[in-house]
């Protein structure tokens, strides 16, 4: 079969690879379309923690069932499938264990003809989604999905601030955060994205390279309950000034500072909560399903790229300039 390989120099490759096999509770899916996150950037840079190359890129697609393996259920074969992009999340749902980690690397990924895994790693697939939308799903609706409900505690009555919005999760956060009944506002680098996401059902956005963010954020929303953040700022006392007493901020990306500050007293005193997350659990994914299915939420897309131009589609990625998802059809 071909698959999108990175090279132990760190080169990009679409190659001839063994098919993989299957073992016992295991099937193989052939698949129809697989997506893009930022993960395969940090990876190719040797920026990800475990790297062990080669490898086959790409944590998110989705298929068909092939074949099984023994103690399969035969009513499986030959169903439409999304995949669960992880491995060994574990029985605590509110973390997962140790063992965790993230189809693409050092496992193989989905930018390729067949992947074999356990059959507890499929759901089957909401059939008014298209197999590229179905592929778009997994990792970003899966970490908006846990930020929002999990950790931001999301109601109808919410007023959340989505930072970054362009990026995969944050356009996740946007549609889910409508569809939940909250009040969204939004912030970028671009205007053009900013417009594009009040387009979409935001209330307002502010521009983050002004350095009076924060304050015209304050005047826009009068409080902010959750922050869906990719890009944290140097300086979290900037929230402080448009946040609600007992707001939480719920962190999955570090693409703005890697590090930042906070006077402790007015960050406790007003009862603040910084919380971090990645992924979620299966069980999480399952109803993040249900949730899209009964809204018909639809991911939106950036970009298509057929499967031998998958190099071009992590160029395209690398600008930084999406507006959604880049997504591989096969």
């Amino acid at each position: 079969m071909k698959a999108l390989i990175l090279l132990k120099d760190k080169s990009l490759r679409l190659s001839e690879t063994p098919k993989p096999p299957i073992k016992p509770n295991e099937v193989l899916v052939k698949l129809k379309a697989s997506a893009l996150n930022h993960r395969e950037i940090w990876i190719q840079k040797g920026l990800y923690p475990g790297m062990s190359l080669p490898c086959i890129l790409g944590a998110d697609g989705a298929g068909i069932v092939q074949q099984i393996g023994q103690k399969v259920d035969d009513e499986i074969l030959g169903k439409e499938v999304i995949i669960y992009p992880a491995y060994h999340w574990g029985e605590n749902e509110n973390a997962p264990s140790k063992k965790f980690r993230v189809l693409g690397m050092p496992d193989p990924g989905t930018v390729a003809e067949y992947i074999s895994l356990p059959f507890t790693n499929i759901f089957i697939k909401p059939a008014y989604l298209t197999w590229e939308q179905a592929a778009a799903t997994p990792v970003a609706y899966l970490t908006a999905w846990r930020a929002l409900v999990r950790h931001g505690q999301i109601s109808s009555n919410s007023k959340v601030l989505i930072t970054g919005i362009g990026g995969g999760v944050a356009q996740a956060g946007l549609s889910l955060a409508l569809a939940l009944g909250a009040e969204v506002f939004v912030s970028s680098s671009s205007n053009e994205k900013i417009a594009q996401a009040i387009k979409n059902g935001a209330k307002d956005g502010v521009n983050y390279i002004d350095e009076e963010w924060h304050l015209q954020m304050k005047d826009k929303c009068n409080g902010i309950d959750i922050v869906l953040d990719s890009s944290p700022s140097s300086n979290l006392d900037n929230y402080l000034k448009f946040m609600n007493y007992g707001g939480k901020i719920v962190a999955y990306g570090s693409t703005g500072s890697p590090k930042t500050t906070i006077s402790i007293s007015k960050f406790f005193l007003r009862h603040i909560q910084f919380i971090g997350t990645a992924m979620g659990s299966p069980n999480d994914f399952n109803n993040l399903l249900l949730f899209m299915e009964k809204y018909r939420i639809v991911p939106l897309i950036h970009e298509t790229f057929q499967f031998e131009n998958s190099i071009d589609a992590i160029e395209t990625l690398k600008t930084g300039n999406q507006n959604g998802k880049i997504v591989i059809t096969h």
